[in-house]
């Protein structure tokens, strides 16, 4: 019953948002909602496909991939980092050894059980920095995260 009312309440910030209507909230979780929702837009926008969402592994549900797009022939993995404008680190380097490693094996997870039809893959990632005023996004392409 909670993931139910948990996907009713982000499928309800979406509508929101695709209205127009955005506060920065308290809340992470739904700053990362945001954030994962303005990085679809915007790869969106760069006539990327968006194939999944939150891709969640069946062999560990702890396993899970922000995006996972499709760019020309190119699957990509995408980590989405939202962060206040204001923040120490940069999204980018907020992904520490141990993130790092769980990325990793939920991207062979994804190979092993869905994608037989890529040769190629790279992983990005896409820091959104929010601010009241205006949401900037940085995309890292191609980054070498892999051990």
């Amino acid at each position: 019953m909670a993931l139910n009312k948990t996907a009713l309440h982000r499928s309800l910030r979406e509508l929101s948002w695709q209205l127009g209507k955005f506060f920065l909230p308290n809340d992470n979780r739904v700053r990362g909602w945001y954030g994962e929702w303005f990085a679809r837009k915007y790869l969106k926008k760069k006539n990327f496909s968006i194939l999944h969402k939150n891709w969640q592994s069946s062999l560990d549900g702890r396993r899970e991939i922000d995006l996972v797009v499709k760019d020309k022939k190119c699957l990509v993995f995408v980590e989405v980092r939202a962060r206040s404008s204001g923040s120490l680190n940069s999204g980018f380097h907020s992904i520490n050894q141990r993130k790092r490693k769980a990325i990793h094996a939920a991207c062979k997870d994804f190979l092993r059980l869905e994608s037989t039809q890529y040769s190629n893959y790279r992983f990005d990632v896409i820091e959104v920095d929010l601010d009241e005023e205006e949401t900037k996004v940085l995309h890292h392409e191609n980054v070498s995260l892999f051990p």
